[in-house]
């Protein structure tokens, strides 16, 4: 016999899944085809890497715009802000450099699962407009916030979206900056 919860997160899983097949069936065709172009504008690009970065960034808020129907992510819902937030030296720089701050690294925390993203204020993102790729990238499509709780969201399995151009081209971006290390933010960024 099925647990409450069971029956619940599969009554989620199955608005998840309607909803992610709604986005592939409206998704705008001007959309596809940014992302079906997007690497190879940017691999052939002489651009700096921190604006490689800028108009991947730009492709995704284009995304959330028109996926944000169908997504319970909203400002105030900050579950995803207390898992891993991985970034990159090179989104490093990009957050530094646009909020003129400078990295304050924190080599003492090993897990920082259930910890609060240092940029975290008043249950919103304060670098909101600045957010690494990870945060941009980070979807849910069921109908309510309650499955982005940290005691739920490790132990089902929900559809997302892929963008694979996307993704190969933030991969191509953090590789041609020199270092494809990731770290989490907390490493990186201490609390003000």
């Amino acid at each position: 016999m099925r647990s409450h919860v069971e029956q619940d997160y599969e009554t989620a899983k199955m608005i998840a899944d309607k909803n992610l097949q709604k986005i592939i069936n409206e998704w705008p065709r001007a959309l596809a085809e940014r992302e079906e172009r997007i690497f190879e504008e940017l691999s052939s690009s002489r651009e700096p890497s921190l604006k490689k970065l800028e108009n991947i960034y730009a492709f995704l808020d284009d995304l959330l715009s028109f996926v944000a129907n169908y997504t319970p992510c909203r400002k105030g819902c900050s579950y995803c802000c207390y898992m891993k937030v991985a970034v990159s030296p090179l989104e490093a720089e990009y957050i530094q450099t646009n909020l003129k701050i400078k990295q304050r690294p924190n080599s003492q925390k090993k897990d920082t699962h259930g910890t609060p993203c240092p940029f975290l204020k008043d249950g919103a993102c304060s670098i909101y407009e600045y957010r690494p790729f990870v945060c941009r990238r980070h979807l849910t499509f069921f109908d309510n916030p309650r499955w982005c709780q940290l005691d739920l969201c490790d132990k089902y399995i929900w559809p997302l979206l892929r963008c694979p151009e996307v993704e190969t081209s933030y991969r191509f971006v953090i590789s041609e900056s020199g270092d494809r290390s990731l770290y989490d933010i907390r490493q990186l960024f201490q609390y003000e």
